[in-house]
Order: C-alpha cells, then structure tokens, then sequence
C-alpha cells in the first residue's frame, strides 16, 4: 500500500485553503469585474449627458459655420465649465483646448457615427491615460466636437480595489486554513483516541472501550467500537472455554487410559516373548498387538505431556547442562550414536536448563531425522550472540514449503499415509519445550538438499 506524502492534518488544513482560495478569487474577480462594469458605464452615461449638453449649446449659440475665433470662444467657455478636454473639427481646420488631445485619437468607432449625425462614447486611452471619448456634431454640416473626459482617478480607485481584495481574499486563505487546522485538530482527536484503543485491543486489551460523546457520526463508529470490542470479548471467552474444556477432557482420558494400557503394554511384551506355540498368524497378529499397543501407550504419554504444558503445569527442573554432552547422551542411550555425527564449536558450553527436556528434543529431532530424512545426521553446537544453538540436519528430500508452514501444528504430518509411527505431536512438544526454557525452535528446509532444525536457547540462561 502506497504511503501518502501528507498527514490527514495537512491534507485537511490544504483542502480548507485551497477551497477560500477558489471561493475567495471567484467572489473578488466577480465583484471587482461587476464594480468595475458598473463604474465604467456611469461614467460613460455621466459623459455622455455632459457632451449632450454642451452640443446642444453650441447649437445654440454657434451660427451654422462658425468662424475660428467663434468656435475657440466657445471651447474655451466649454472647458471652464467641464473636467472634459475638447477637439473641434470644422473641415480642414481642428482645435482643441489641450495639446495632448488631437482628432487623431478620436477612435475610428467614434469618428464613423459621428459622421453620421449620431453622439457615439467610446473609452479608450489618449496621451497615456485613460479617458472617455464623447463624440458629436452640433448640426449635420457643422463643426465635430470631441470631449475628452480624462479618467486616471477612476483608474487609480479601481487599482485600489483591486488590492483590496487581492488583499482580503489572501487574509482570507490564511483564516481559513488555520480553522481548517483547528477543525482538523478536533476532528484527529476522536481518530487517535480509536487507533489507541485498536492497538489495544490488538495487543490484546479486550476491555479497551471508547467514549462516546453526542450523537454524531464519529459517537456512532465509537458505539460500533465497543460493540465490537464487547463481541470479541465475549467470542474469545466462550472459545478458551471450549479450549479449556477440550483440554480437560483430553488431559482427564488420557490419563484414564494409562493404566489399562499399561497393563496392556505388559501384557503384550508377555505376548511377545511367548510366541513360540503360535501359528505364522499368530506370531503376525501378536506383533502387530505389541506395536500398537506401544504406539497407543507413546500417544497417551504425549497427549498427557502436552495438556499439562498447555494447563501450565508442566514440571521444569533447572540445572547446570553440559549442552554437547547432554546431546552425546542422548543419542548414546537410544542407540544412535554410531550413526549421527556430533559437531560443536564451543565445548563445555552449559545452558540452565532442564536435562530431560533436552534428552525429549533431541530424541525427537534426530529421531524424524534418521526416520524421515537422508543419511548423514548432523548435530551441530554453536554459540550464536547471546544464544547457544542446535541444529539438527539430515540430507533427505527435503521438505515442501506448503509443509513447512504447519510442521509444528499438533497432529500435523506431512505423509499421512506413512506407516513408520509417530504421533504427530513430537515436533509440536519439541517447540513447547523449547519456549519453557526462553527459546525456540525453527526449521529451515530445501527440497533435495535435506531439512535443517534449529533448537535456540538464551544464553542469558547459562550458568
């Protein structure tokens, strides 16, 4: 799963800025673009009206072809009444009251209507600045009169407008981002609150429950929480029952059955020992007895051994253990000394420990080695770190990694139909064994070139 670069804390305070950045941008450039229309348009009607008035006064007190001096008497009068610079056309001849307005800068969109008799606004730039160009004639064959209405002062109110709210729309991201943290915050504060108690409850806190507070949608996960909690709860409790129950009555028939099969046991090995009478039949049937019997006798053991390791009551009596020789002796008493080879790279190395319990690992190990695996069996001692190590390798086939993933579980074998013994509990001992002394025990395995176990033991329990 890919990792956001972000926290939720970011993204949420992000989110909040950038959405009053949009909002605050859309409503500055809509009302700038509205104010800005709206004022352009006044003072183009303002304009419009002023020059109207002043056309209709030329008509009225201009003859129909003014002379030159006529015509700038009347301009002059014009602009000591106005803010407006005039241009006056009459044929060849123009004049106007600013020499930085000229009837060049009249645009062409003006200057056409005009021709035509109409008064036509047109806001353009003349002189560099901006300004309102008011057209018309005074009668249709006499003088063209220009207004330029000079419109810096709008501009500049404009500009400042602009800024304004440039500058209210970045206050507004910034206030809106610290309540988008501030909203985060609140929002985080239930969500941490649940992942502690999810952790809990994964470390195994079944009694983690979470506050509920309001009826909103985080009080409803909080409700689901500790719906879920109290299930779990309740779940595990029946299944260690069940376990627990299980174990029992594991633990109360095994050991029921170990008498009667220990007076079996003996009667077979009496069996055994007294079959020269029978018949080939007999003798077959007799060993198949004994052989059975025994094996039934190794199951009730294991079964008794694991329920008390899993009640807690498995007996446990420390000592000073000479690893390499607790080994050698227990290959030494089951025969299989000739056969395995005993390495070490530390000798007299000596672990705290209960010596029957290494003789059970052992036994078991190599056991399924020389049963299971290929020739030659190897156990190695080695000191690993704080660790002291066996490991217990055969050079056999190997075995399957769908295998290897269950070798430890209880009744668990990987050839079922394998007639050579076994209980299917060995390995699982084995391991529980190894743990009541601190350790482990893993395996390792490559098919074709043989199965290695390793029994790890602190080394902080040395003596």
């Amino acid at each position: 799963m890919s990792r956001r670069p972000l926290g939720l804390r970011a993204r949420l305070t992000l989110t909040f800025a950038m959405v009053s950045a949009l909002v605050a941008v859309a409503v500055a450039g809509i009302s700038f673009a509205i104010v800005r229309g709206d004022t352009w348009r006044s003072n183009i009607e303002q304009a419009s009206r002023e020059a109207r008035v002043h056309l209709e006064d030329a008509a009225a007190t201009l003859p129909l072809e003014p002379t030159a001096p006529q015509l700038r008497r009347f301009l002059t009068q014009v602009r000591a009444r106005s803010t407006a610079e005039v241009v006056a056309t009459l044929g060849d001849r123009t004049l106007t009251t600013a020499p930085r307005f000229t009837a060049a800068q009249v645009p062409d969109v003006v200057r056409g209507p005009v021709a035509n008799g109409r008064v036509v606004a047109q806001r353009t730039t003349a002189g560099g600045e901006p300004v309102i160009v008011v057209g018309g004639a005074v009668v249709p064959t006499g003088p063209e009169l220009y207004l330029f209405f000079p419109q810096q002062r709008t501009g500049q109110d404009l500009s400042r407008l602009a800024a304004v709210l440039a500058a209210t729309s970045g206050a507004l991201v910034v206030v809106s981002a610290a309540v988008g943290a501030a909203a985060a915050s609140g929002l985080l504060r239930p969500i941490a609150r649940t992942r502690a108690a999810v952790r809990s409850v994964a470390a195994g806190d079944l009694d983690a429950r979470l506050e509920v507070e309001g009826d909103d949608e985080l009080a409803e996960l909080a409700r689901a929480f500790n719906a879920m909690t109290a299930a779990l709860r309740r779940n595990i409790g029946e299944l260690r029952e069940l376990e627990a129950g299980q174990r029992r009555f594991v633990s109360d028939v095994s050991h029921e059955l170990r008498t009667p099969l220990t007076a079996l046991t003996t009667a077979c090995e009496v069996l055994e020992a007294n079959t020269d009478g029978l018949t080939d039949a007999g003798r077959r049937a007799a060993r198949l007895v004994v052989v059975e019997s025994r094996r039934l006798a190794a199951l009730v053991e294991d079964l008794m051994e694991i329920s008390r390791m899993d009640a807690g009551a498995a007996e446990v009596t420390l000592e000073r253990v000479d690893v390499t020789r607790g080994i050698a002796g227990a290959l030494r008493s089951r025969g299989w000394d000739g056969d395995v080879q005993v390495r070490g790279d530390d000798d007299g190395v000596t672990v705290l420990m209960d010596a029957r319990r290494l003789d059970a690992i052992i036994g078991n190990l190599v056991g399924n080695a020389r049963t299971y695996g290929g020739p030659p069996v190897v156990v190695t001692v080695r000191s690993s770190g704080d660790d002291v190590c066996v490991d217990v390798t055969d050079h056999g086939d190997g075995i399957a990694p769908h295998h290897l993933q269950r070798i430890f579980e209880r009744f668990y074998k990987v050839d079922r139909s394998r007639s050579a013994g076994g209980t299917g509990l060995g390995l699982a001992i084995a391991r529980e064994n190894a743990r009541l002394h601190g350790g482990e025990l893993t395996v390792v395995s490559q098919q074709g070139d043989g199965t290695t176990f390793t029994l790890r033991l602190p080394r902080r329990a040395a003596a």
